[in-house]
């Protein structure tokens, strides 16, 4: 599970020519022309967002960008490029911007927010206002309440935004290690629910439902698997039964963690092919209470859940899903 990752870096170059700049920063160093807000949604860790301004006096602002060009590189690289390029006066500055850095919210519970500022004293300020007063030795630090395997979209951005007077090494070395603490201590009453799923099958295609439930719960970045164990369930006087068992801790309430695993139980057909009961505590989270709050029956609760589940994944994952249920198949 990642919560906190590094983002792209900002450059600011300043040209009498921007439109000139422009051009030989998309056809020698294979750049993308974007807005501002598409730069920041599809920039990845090692990309770098280059902000091309006139050549005037001042800090450089985001606001003074003829035009963002979003490189394939990172800064460095950039940079040792443009020298290469001898570019002479059409590159009169270069002023390289904070770092960037990433970091997710349970729940979108801001307090953390409010801990990180006070640890580090920074300045809460808004995204762009941020870019705009961080310097090469600054870092600035960014709130989602998103998984962070994808790119974060501007709209799931949680404000205020931190500025922190320390460069990004330093301070991506430090969240990396007390990132667990902050997360923790920002969960609602400060504790991860621990969980145990059985995994029942009575074609024993254990490892395989196994590793469909894995690739879930990597994709959503669900929680921190403690261990994985065979078991006997004994759902009946002198009678029980082999289970594969997945201890995992989570931020994600049982009941919601219920409905994930009803959507891993039944294939595209509506056929429910596996059973994953989950224990919290010493409780059981059955159908029933999942009965309570849906309009349909078991079956179709299933496919809705299925379905549900599949939108929020990523399509890789779909496609490994859908690679290891036709394993199933032909293993009829």
């Amino acid at each position: 599970m990642i919560f906190v990752r590094t983002g792209p870096r900002f450059l600011f170059l300043r040209t009498p020519d921007t439109g000139g700049l422009k051009d030989v920063l998309v056809k020698k160093l294979s750049g993308l022309p974007v807005e501002f807000t598409e730069a920041i949604e599809t920039a990845g860790e090692s990309d770098t967002i280059v902000l091309v301004i006139p050549k005037e006096t001042g800090k450089a602002k985001v606001s003074d960008a003829r035009y963002i060009v979003l490189l394939p590189i990172g800064s460095s690289v950039t940079l040792s490029k443009l020298i290469n390029l001898n570019l002479g006066e059409l590159l009169t500055a270069a002023e390289l911007g904070a770092g960037l850095l990433v970091q997710r919210l349970p729940q979108n519970n801001t307090k953390v927010i409010d801990m990180i500022k006070e640890d580090y004293r920074a300045q809460a300020l808004g995204l762009v206002e941020a870019i705009n007063l961080g310097g090469a030795d600054d870092t600035v630090l960014v709130f989602t309440g998103d998984r962070l395997q994808k790119t974060v979209e501007i709209e799931k951005v949680i404000e205020p935004c931190l500025l922190i007077h320390q460069p990004i090494p330093q301070v991506y070395t430090e969240l990396r290690r007390e990132a667990v603490r902050y997360f923790t201590r920002s969960l609602e009453n400060s504790e991860w629910y621990e969980v145990r799923i059985n995994i029942y099958d009575a074609d024993e295609n254990y490892e395989i439902h196994a590793r469909r439930l894995e690739l879930v719960l990597e994709d959503l970045e669900a929680g921190l698997i403690l261990a994985e164990i065979w078991t006997r369930d004994h759902a009946l006087a002198l009678f029980s039964v082999a289970a594969y068992q997945i201890r995992l801790f989570t931020m994600i309430e049982p009941l919601e963690l219920k409905t994930l695993l009803m959507g891993l139980e039944y294939n595209e057909q509506g056929q429910r092919f596996v059973d994953m009961d989950l224990y919290h505590r010493r409780s059981k989270i059955d159908w029933g209470t999942i009965a309570k709050k849906s309009p349909f029956g078991r079956r179709k609760s299933g496919l809705h859940y299925r379905r549900q589940l599949y939108s929020r994944l990523s399509s890789k994952t779909v496609k490994k899903l859908l690679a290891l249920e036709k394993e199933l198949e032909n293993a009829e």
